[in-house]
């Protein structure tokens, strides 16, 4: 099912598939129309206020006209397109324009618009003025009106749209409500695994290399299980979605009472789904590395908009809330038999900490109010700590933010105000049950 969901997600960025489909729509309709119009309907058209009742050359005219509103239209909207997209890449980062080619509704608004052309042009080319009323489609041509002004509405919300899509806040917002679904997803239904020690593996087999270079977008972990299983084996996966392989390289270990030929290994590689770019299906840190990307960018000295920043840091904050109050995937996976099988390469507490903070935290070294931001979400975070080693995690940013501050050698008042924020945050964590404190928090 993660191939699938893999698959779906890596089409749903394609800009064209969508709205292909929408135009392949346009063609039935039109071709049930004229349907209606000239084989099935026997209606007396004039008696019928809200149908087309003019001559053919009338109705070629009209629909002509339809017609060229509609391709001006068109070229409006992509003309729109270009711009909201090389503004997005200047302000938000480049990585972040498959989240905007990936909206449903901006897809089905393009959809709409080529399909209302396709429509109109098999109607336009159906009119036979030699038949006279008869080779008129009145029920096709009163179709037509009703797709040119939905057009018309669509235009309106299509400028709302990609208008919302350069405000920052519109596209942070956006960006974190996919990241919690994707912790949601990951890690809602996952029990609490207590550590515990490595049994006694057997001897290494063989140190598999996947040699293709590029992104780890998902690993069939079903799939190495059941290899394992069916040769007595446990594997050892070091790389996890996200990482970037080149083609040599110990990617995985396999240890095994017995030697393994090289071409049952090959299963091995073909559970590993390597592409040119990342894809959120298994990489917890793909949607924070957006956000990340965006408060980078917001604090580089071309943009230096540090509210977009801290904007930022509230929703990362609010993610890691997300984490602390669920447990992280388990890096040891079992067959049925309660055998250990794979041990997986997984994002834990710690690495999702750093991802979060760390990039912003050095870019924003000369920004107290970046600093006093991060130290304030950091405290807020003391409640949903479970154990001492979430609090640990959260005191050794906090730490991170006071050395910082000091290095970076802001104005004095400045740096007593982020040395505050720093104290009180650490006085949250000492606080919470059972912590000790850390060099950070005395």
């Amino acid at each position: 099912m993660e191939r699938f969901f893999n698959t779906l997600v890596l089409l749903r960025r394609q800009l064209w598939i969508l709205p292909a489909l929408i135009s392949t729509f346009g063609f039935a309709l039109a071709a049930l129309m004229l349907f209606l119009d000239y084989r099935w309907l026997d209606l007396q058209y004039s008696k019928l206020w809200w149908l087309y009742s003019g001559d053919a050359g009338s109705a070629s005219n009209l629909l002509g006209t339809f017609l060229s509103g509609m391709m001006t239209i068109t070229s409006l909207v992509v003309s729109l397109t270009f711009v909201t997209l090389t503004l997005a890449a200047n302000q938000l980062g480049p990585r972040l324009i498959l989240n905007f080619m990936g909206d449903r509704q901006i897809q089905s608004v393009l959809g709409l618009f080529l399909a209302t052309i396709f429509y109109l042009i098999v109607i336009l080319r159906s009119i036979d003025g030699s038949r006279g009323d008869a080779g008129v489609p009145a029920l096709s041509i009163g179709v037509a009106s009703l797709l040119t002004l939905a057009c018309l509405f669509a235009l309106l919300f299509y400028v709302h749209k990609i208008a919302r899509s350069t405000i920052a806040d519109t596209v942070v917002q956006q960006v974190a409500r996919e990241l919690m679904q994707a912790l949601r997803e990951r890690l809602e239904t996952l029990p609490p695994v207590a550590p515990e020690p490595l049994a006694d593996l057997p001897p290494c087999r063989a140190m598999l290399s996947l040699d293709r270079p590029g992104y780890v977008q998902m690993i069939d972990y079903s799939v190495l299980r059941a290899w394992a299983k069916r040769n007595d084996a446990v594997l050892e996966v070091q790389v996890r979605a996200g990482h970037y392989l080149l083609r040599r390289g110990e990617h995985v270990r396999v240890f095994a009472s017995q030697a393994v030929d090289e071409a049952s290994l090959e299963e091995l590689r073909d559970a590993i789904i390597i592409g040119e770019e990342r894809s959120p299906t298994q990489d917890l840190e793909y949607s924070i590395r957006q956000m990340v990307e965006i408060a980078l960018r917001a604090l580089s000295p071309g943009i230096n908009d540090p509210f977009t920043a801290i904007a930022v840091i509230d929703r990362l904050g609010s993610a890691l809330e997300e984490i602390l109050g669920r447990q992280v995937e388990s890096r040891r996976l079992f067959d049925d038999d309660g055998q250990l099988r794979v041990i997986a390469a997984r994002s834990d507490l710690q690495g999702l900490a750093d991802a979060c903070f760390d990039q912003i935290r050095q870019a924003g070294a000369s920004n107290p109010a970046v600093l006093i931001r991060i130290a304030d979400v950091l405290g807020r975070l003391a409640p949903a700590c479970e154990n001492d080693a979430a609090r640990v995690v959260l005191a050794r940013h906090l730490e991170r933010v006071d050395e910082l501050a000091r290095a970076a050698g802001p104005g004095a008042a400045d740096h007593r105000a982020v040395a505050e924020r720093v104290a009180a945050a650490c006085a949250q964590l000492r606080e919470a049950v059972g912590y000790d404190g850390t060099r950070a928090a005395r």
